[in-house]
C-alpha cells in the first residue's frame, strides 16, 4: 500500500477574528495546490482514495487538487485527520486502509502529519517536519510489516 500525506496549503493567519477551523486558503495556497496537482499529474500520482481533515483549509486543498488532476476522487471528510487527533487513534485507522486500498492521500494539519508519520516509521516525532503544501510517501512492506519512506518533497520543489 502507498500512503501520501499532503499538508494543507498556505491558509489565513492564526488570531484572526474566525475560530481556526474556519481559516480558509489564501491566494498563495491556492497557487501551491495547482503546482502539486501538475507535479502529480506530470508524474502520474494519482490517489485511489482522497481522505481529508474536516476544517476548511484542508478541505479546500482536497477540492483544488481534485479540481485540476484529472481522474482524482472527490475527497471524503473524516474526522480522525482532525487537528489533535491521537496518533494512536489515526494509525488504527490507516491499519484498517490497508485492506481498502492501494494508494490513499490524506489531506492534514502538522504537528499531527509528521507525529504520526515518525509513529508509521518507527523514529522520533522531533525527526522530522512537514512543510505546508508538500507530498511525503510511505509505503507498507508487507514483507517486513513496516513502513518505509519513499520520498518527502516540498511544493517550492515540485517543477
Amino acid at each position: 500500500m502507498l500512503l501520501t500525506f499532503f499538508r494543507h496549503a498556505t491558509a489565513e493567519q492564526h488570531g484572526l477574528s474566525k475560530p481556526d477551523a474556519d481559516r480558509a486558503l489564501v491566494e498563495k495556497g491556492e497557487k501551491q495546490v495547482l503546482r502539486v496537482a501538475q507535479f502529480c499529474s506530470l508524474h502520474q500520482l494519482l490517489p485511489q482514495r482522497l481522505l481529508t481533515s474536516p476544517l476548511l483549509r484542508a478541505q479546500q486543498t482536497a477540492q483544488l487538487l481534485r479540481g485540476e488532476l484529472s481522474g482524482c476522487p472527490a475527497p471524503e471528510v473524516v474526522d480522525w485527520l482532525r487537528l489533535g487527533t491521537p496518533v494512536q487513534t489515526a494509525g488504527r485507522r490507516i491499519e484498517s486502509l490497508r485492506r481498502e486500498a492501494d494508494d490513499v492521500w490524506l489531506v492534514g494539519h502538522e504537528p499531527d502529519i509528521s507525529a504520526l508519520v515518525a509513529e508509521l516509521l518507527g523514529i522520533g516525532q522531533f525527526c522530522l517536519q512537514v512543510k505546508k503544501a508538500s507530498l511525503t510517501r510511505l509505503q507498507f512492506d508487507n514483507g517486513t510489516g513496516r513502513w518505509l519512506l519513499l520520498w518527502s518533497l516540498p511544493c517550492a520543489l515540485m517543477r
